[in-house]
């Protein structure tokens, strides 16, 4: 499982207070548009627990647990901080 998240969206990630060994949490989220299966990306602040693929972004830690992982795989995540808007490619959703 590999996932592909930009600069832009680590700078805006990297501005939430995590508590000691937390990382964000990315799940899949049943409140999407159409365009994407009825799915959007979920990002909380979590523990990483046992079974979790985590990934390292410029050293900001990503976790999804085993049932999210068929929505983030092969993912890209943009961020344009002018529009203030993210851009996300699911190819598992195509």
């Amino acid at each position: 499982m590999a996932f592909s998240i930009t600069d832009s969206v680590v700078r805006l990630y990297s501005e939430i207070d995590l508590n000691e060994g937390e990382a964000l949490r990315l799940y899949a989220r049943y409140a999407g548009s159409a365009s994407n299966g009825g799915y959007s990306l979920g990002v909380i602040p979590a523990q990483p627990a046992d079974g979790d693929d985590i990934q390292e972004v410029s050293g900001l830690k990503f976790c999804i647990k085993p049932d999210d992982r068929w929505l983030v795989d092969d993912m890209k995540l943009d961020y344009d901080e002018g529009e203030d808007i993210f851009y996300c490619e699911f190819p598992a959703l195509n």
